[in-house]
């Protein structure tokens, strides 16, 4: 008979899911406690983050004047829109306007001038060119801000004619120096374009200015030029044709571009005294909204042309810290985000995918292809004709080709007469075609040979440089030194050729004068009775010895004396010159031939 469990018998609970629940619940505290000290500890951390234990810092920033305005509102920004604390430091910014060229110079020499400002630790120059000068002192690669390209300052009617004419750069020298060339235009009596070039401080558009001629005459597109091309003879002229239109304007046009801009606008019509000048868009922007200047416009014309691209380039230099080159980076970061970047292009600048401001006083048209900046070197080819522009002028050359001239003293190996003759032929390939060139050679002493290497002077035309390269590089073998008559036969060559509005000179590259005391008065009577026609002729020499020095007043001199009191008598210029240094021969052929 089975048996049953008692009715007041108590059935037994099991652990294991009370052991499981229990479990679960400290699971869960432990998870939002861990939670709880991370989070304190992270505040704990910001809380001694924010305390700056390393004090405070500024990062200084020295930028191009055009943008300064607009980063000093942005550095505002950035150092109150959250504490900005990098290695324990608080950071500030702080902007500073400062040029382009000098502060390159500064940061390349690594020893910042203190009249620029504070030292930088981010560096914002209108453009590459800048920081190419100042590449040493460059922590990596720079970025780009904005841009805004470089436009012509104009009046409306004077934007609408170059408009509809499709005037490009390549055509800027012909309207700058031609008469009349703007009535062809449809501008009666408006003259030449008169594009002004300042020369003087933060006069950057100037140079890019003649950078984008200099492109567009030598056909480079929109790759960088090149020494050799800036020093061609189409880039000289197209360069020398501006400088010397821009010269005859003067003191109108003022030392700055700022000047030059309200001389432009100051009398937007056919008589006035500046017609144009190069500008960077943004600039005449800030212009025309500010209410400096009124009544002009922008004129592009069609081709590449160089842009202000604003490289936001972080120091090295021995004043910048980590903390510093870090604040820097954060900073560029910060102004490249699109809400900043709003700001920039309120201001007129040109910032991808950013529309034109609203109500803009210019029109903001796609701009054409940005022209490379060229490297330093280049830019300073160009510059130097622009403010040593090459005026039109008369020259007969009268080369020594005796014995003493081709006897081979140079420690190069190369004879002092063939150096002469190399340098001559680079001259003339980058000669202006508005220069006129004669070429003489000494000629034997029995005089019954004629001079193989003579060309009559005339303006450089194709035919007159085939002519004067056939010559150089026939150049004969003469037996005497210069003679006072070869002189004079030059000096009449010089004479016949005479043009009046232009100087015109006979130089003279010689190792020394076969004296004659009645062919050099011969000579003398001569030159008297060309100056008593109203012909003043310089008489420059080159003398082929070492050591290198220039005067300009007669001295005493075995070889030379006679010909310096020649030269001294006329307004020339007597230089002595080792013939094995090309460069210094080169230099000084050329000052004196244009």
């Amino acid at each position: 008979m089975s048996r049953h469990r008692g009715a007041g018998g108590v059935r037994g609970i099991s652990k294991g899911p009370i052991i499981a629940v229990v479990t679960l619940v400290l699971l869960v505290l432990a998870t939002v406690g861990w939670f709880r000290l991370r989070d304190h500890i992270d505040n704990q951390g910001i809380q001694a983050a924010q305390t700056c234990v390393e004090g405070d810092a500024v990062l200084e920033i020295s930028a191009d004047p055009t943008i300064a305005p607009t980063l000093t509102t942005l550095a505002a920004q950035w150092t109150a829109d959250t504490p900005r604390v990098i290695r324990d430091h608080c950071l500030t910014a702080h902007v500073t306007a400062t040029a382009g060229t000098p502060a390159a110079a500064a940061l390349a020499d690594a020893a910042w001038n203190p009249a620029l400002g504070p030292e930088p630790a981010l560096w914002v120059p209108l453009d590459t060119r800048a920081t190419t000068r100042a590449e040493p002192a460059v922590d990596g690669q720079p970025k780009s801000l904005a841009t805004s390209p470089l436009v012509l300052a104009v009046p409306p009617e004077l934007a609408h004619a170059l408009t509809s004419a499709g005037t490009d750069w390549s055509q800027l020298p012909a309207l700058q120096t031609r008469r009349d060339a703007l009535d062809a235009l449809g501008l009666p009596g408006w003259g030449t374009l008169r594009l002004a070039l300042p020369a003087g401080a933060g006069t950057d558009a100037t140079t890019a200015a003649v950078e984008a001629v200099a492109a567009a005459v030598t056909t480079t597109g929109t790759g960088p030029l090149t020494v050799d091309r800036a020093e061609s003879q189409p880039a000289v002229a197209a360069v020398t044709a501006l400088a010397l239109g821009a010269n005859t304007i003067g003191a109108a046009a003022g030392p700055t571009t700022a000047d030059a801009l309200i001389a432009v606008a100051s009398a937007p019509t056919a008589t006035g005294e500046v017609h144009a000048v190069p500008i960077v868009e943004q600039s005449l922007y800030t212009a025309l909204k500010n209410h400096t200047v009124a009544g002009i416009t922008t004129y592009r014309p069609p081709g590449p042309a160089p842009h202000a691209d604003y490289p936001a380039a972080i120091v090295d230099a021995p004043w910048v810290d980590e903390t510093l080159a870090r604040a820097a980076a954060e900073f560029v970061d910060y102004v490249r985000q699109p809400e900043q970047a709003r700001a920039l292009a309120d201001a007129g600048f040109r910032v991808d995918g950013q529309p034109a401001p609203a109500g803009a006083p210019l029109p903001f048209e796609p701009t054409a292809p940005a022209l490379a900046a060229p490297d330093p070197a280049t830019v300073d080819a160009l510059l130097y004709t622009r403010l040593n522009p090459v005026p039109a002028r008369s020259t007969t050359v009268l080369i020594d080709t005796s014995a003493s001239t081709r006897s081979d003293s140079s420690t190069t190996g190369t004879d002092p007469l063939t150096t002469v003759t190399t340098t001559l032929a680079a001259i003339l390939d980058r000669s202006p075609d508005h220069s006129a060139i004669g070429l003489r050679t000494t000629p034997d002493s029995d005089r019954t040979t004629t001079d193989p290497a003579a060309v009559a002077l005339g303006a450089l035309t194709a035919e007159q440089r085939a002519a004067l390269s056939q010559a150089l590089a026939a150049r004969g073998t003469r037996n005497t030194n210069t003679t006072f008559d070869a002189i004079a036969e030059a000096y009449r060559d010089t004479a016949d050729g005479y043009t009046a509005d232009r100087p015109n000179s006979l130089l003279i590259i010689t190792t020394g004068v076969d004296d004659d005391a009645t062919a050099r008065e011969e000579l003398l009577d001569l030159i008297a009775e060309t100056h008593g026609r109203g012909r003043d002729i310089r008489i420059d020499v080159v003398m082929l010895d070492a050591p290198a020095t220039t005067t300009t007043t007669p001295t005493t001199a075995t070889d030379g004396g006679d010909l310096e009191t020649l030269v001294a008598d006329t307004g020339g210029t007597f230089t002595t010159i080792d013939p094995d240094d090309g460069t210094t021969l080169s230099d000084t052929l050329r000052k004196l031939m244009f």
